[in-house]
């Protein structure tokens, strides 16, 4: 596959026989709408950092590795112990209803796919009570109601928040290390950082996650830890727009309708993530992921928004009222969306306080971090460090504002 590092090209001969009749082969054969593939951890980090993705895929295969957050490393011992043998999230709810220690510590959305080949949740209302919702997914699954293959674990955090072993922060995520913990002081260089509420998702064969936009026009960076997931991702505006508003929480699980094909046709890029694999793209157009092999998929999000003009640009269309990003009650509200404003402040913040200490170089150098971090963290930022300081030389008023409008 063109783009794709010489030395990651050779599993793709072990590939096609899961995608067969599961979305049209030309759409992955397409070199239009192929993600782009770093070879490097270094080379994912600038991406991340500097780079414009709003309507780009960008991978970078055994990133879980290159990065130094190995599955192992980053789930908890109770949860990877009880996906063990998982092959759908059927197995995995029914483990978890024989541990009321886990019931009590997490909270997690458990998707059905209904006859309109829509996504729901299971009692929205309950949403602390995961033994509850677990026992009525599989309530409808004995009654013939919903297809067991098709539940999906989303969501999945603390029910109360705790500190974070690497970060010290009050955060919700499962997760024991992110991407937010390889930047360190560098992720004070970017507008908004989020793994408070970091998702965690697992599902088997031709579960996955809806079309939709995230409520926030942000980017993400995900993990895919175990299985195979085929992603489209439409473009901005007008079009992730109607797709999604025609769409909204549909699973393109085959057999496709004629419609869906349409749909997918108008894809911006289509791609097919690994085991391992660490990637970026914009939560802020319509997308969707549907996992395709037998081995159950593992994986999570932080979300986050860089200082790139096009990526502020794309984020302060959130709470638009009208027009080609506005999205009604699938936005975030106003309110809402300012105190994610206030946020990035909290962020700028952080970032003039780096400088008035004498950069981020001279703060790395004395910060005391909670939890050592590992030698290739280190290396990384040291090698990374030079991206933000060239970020220093550019006038923040014309760097990050131009062109758009704060609404607060």
């Amino acid at each position: 596959m063109e783009g794709r590092p010489g030395w990651a090209r050779d599993a793709e001969a072990a590939v096609p026989a899961m995608l067969r009749g599961v979305w049209p082969e030309e759409l992955l054969e397409d070199p239009a709408r192929r993600p782009r593939y770093v070879a490097t951890a270094e080379e994912f980090l600038s991406e991340l950092l500097t780079g414009e993705h709003v309507e780009d895929f960008i991978i970078l295969p055994n990133g879980t590795e290159l990065l130094g957050l190995s599955y192992e490393d980053t789930i908890p011992e109770d949860v990877r112990l009880c996906m063990q043998d998982c092959r759908a999230a059927q197995d995995f709810v029914k483990k978890l209803l024989q541990n009321p220690e886990m019931l009590e510590k997490y909270r997690a959305d458990v998707e059905y796919v209904d006859s309109k080949r829509q996504q729901r949740d299971t009692l929205r209302k309950d949403k602390l009570d995961l033994g509850k919702r677990i026992r009525e997914a599989l309530r409808m699954v004995e009654a013939g109601e919903v297809d067991a293959e098709l539940l999906y674990v989303a969501e999945m955090r603390l029910k109360q928040e705790a500190p974070h072993p690497i970060g010290g922060e009050k955060v919700k995520t499962i997760c024991q290390r992110d991407v937010k913990d390889v930047l360190g002081p560098l992720v004070s260089w970017t507008l908004y950082w989020d793994r408070y509420d970091e998702g965690f998702f697992a599902g088997g064969r031709f579960s996955g996650k809806g079309l939709h936009v995230d409520q926030v026009l942000w980017s993400n960076v995900g993990r895919n830890y175990k299985g195979y997931k085929l992603a489209a991702a439409w473009p901005k505006g007008e079009c992730s727009k109607q797709v999604a508003l025609e769409f909204y929480d549909v699973l393109f699980v085959p057999p496709l309708q004629p419609r869906e094909l349409q749909a997918l046709q108008k894809a911006a890029k289509v791609a097919l993530l690994r085991p391992g694999d660490v990637y970026i793209f914009s939560g802020g157009v319509a997308h969707t992921v549907l996992c395709v092999s037998e081995e159950m998929c593992i994986g999570v999000y932080e979300s986050f928004v860089t200082f790139h003009p096009d990526q502020v640009k794309h984020f302060l269309h959130t709470d638009d009222a009208e027009g080609e990003y506005s999205l009604g009650t699938y936005s975030m509200s106003p309110r809402s969306f300012r105190d994610t404003k206030d946020d990035c402040l909290d962020q700028l913040e952080d970032a003039a306080d780096q400088l008035q200490q004498g950069g981020v170089a001279a703060v790395h150098l004395r910060t005391v971090p909670r939890a050592e971090a590992p030698p290739l963290w280190e290396q990384l930022r040291s090698r990374s460090m030079p991206l933000v300081q060239g970020c220093c030389e550019v006038p923040p008023s014309r760097a990050l504002w131009s062109g758009t409008s704060v609404r607060r």
